[in-house]
């Protein structure tokens, strides 16, 4: 540890490899339940920290990548590479592997590559390498003296990790540190956490939820492109481009924050008179999309006689 005072001047000037997403010499887990795209994602990032692309309109400084894989082959991720309309150089170095690997030997890769003059290494996924002893994800003493390993790494090596993990299954949960499985310890030890929020692995737009200890965490609305295969923000429609209905909807709920009943209570309370509360509820199920790009999320669940939203 190194003493500072108030007046300390510190130079943050290479604090990034991507702005507001990835810091420099730390640990982020890109979570998500099975096959929601967490390859897809890490590919996308680190294809764009490798040749120095701006990624979600984010700066970038570019920074040589290893994309270290124990999920999937080498010939499966070269083929997930082509359908990517994104420039991927040889300087990218990848680790093929479908079975675990010992961590001392994960540690000489590590330190062989920073030799080499890399510094990020994208690990898919975290659940494959061994340690010397049997890991308790569940054990909150486990996982701390797990994740110090990492920071050993970092502080002997100065790489960062971006590392692949997996959520709970369970919808309810809403925060994103409580959906990452195991231990709280894991996501409290690490420095950053992207969720990946699908409904289903067919979906094309999504929300990224950026959660970390060392920027401001935000929500990323983004969408795949559907010819280059891109990872990119799926930005809100203007305003007046919306349907009358919506554009009331969209204006007055800053104000009421929250609002729950009947179809009919819900145009009461927004004072919407330019459409039978039918043919609203026929709206909002039709722009609930654009609705939740615009930060508002409709639940429904069905009553007796009528539909509570």
């Amino acid at each position: 540890m190194k003493a500072y005072t108030i007046d300390a001047e510190f130079d943050a000037s290479d604090k990034y490899i991507v702005d507001n997403i990835i810091a420099r010499k730390s640990i982020t887990l890109i979570v998500a339940s099975p096959k929601k795209g967490k390859t897809a994602l890490g590919l996308n990032l680190g294809i764009c920290i490798n040749e120095g692309i701006d990624f979600l309109e984010n700066k970038v400084r570019k920074t040589n990548v290893v994309y270290y894989c124990n999920e999937l082959s080498g010939k499966l991720i070269q083929e997930r590479i082509k359908r990517l309309d994104i420039p991927c150089s040889n300087t990218m170095k990848f680790y093929e592997g479908t079975s675990y690997v010992d961590f001392g030997e994960f540690e000489r890769i590590i330190k062989s590559d920073v030799g080499l003059g890399y510094e990020v290494f994208v690990v898919d996924t975290f659940s494959k390498i061994k340690y010397d002893r049997k890991y308790n994800a569940d054990d909150y003493n486990d996982t701390y003296e797990v994740m110090a390993k990492y920071y050993e790494l970092i502080e002997k090596y100065g790489c960062t990790f971006i590392m692949m993990y997996h959520t709970k299954k369970d919808s309810s949960v809403k925060s994103v540190s409580e959906k990452v499985i195991g231990s709280q310890a894991l996501s409290g030890s690490v420095d950053t956490i992207i969720a990946i929020n699908k409904s289903s692995e067919f979906d094309t737009e999504f929300s990224l939820d950026v959660t970390s200890r060392l920027f401001e965490s935000r929500v990323y609305q983004v969408k795949i492109h559907p010819l280059k295969k891109t990872l990119e923000l799926d930005k809100v429609d203007p305003i007046e481009m919306l349907e009358p209905s919506i554009q009331r909807l969209v204006q007055i709920m800053p104000k009421l924050k929250e609002i729950d009943g009947t179809i009919v209570d819900i145009c009461s309370k927004i004072k919407l008179e330019i459409e039978s509360p039918q043919q609203f509820g026929k709206t909002l199920n039709r722009n609930k999309d654009i609705l939740r790009k615009n930060g508002i999320s409709i639940t429904m669940k069905r009553g007796k006689n009528n539909n509570n939203y």
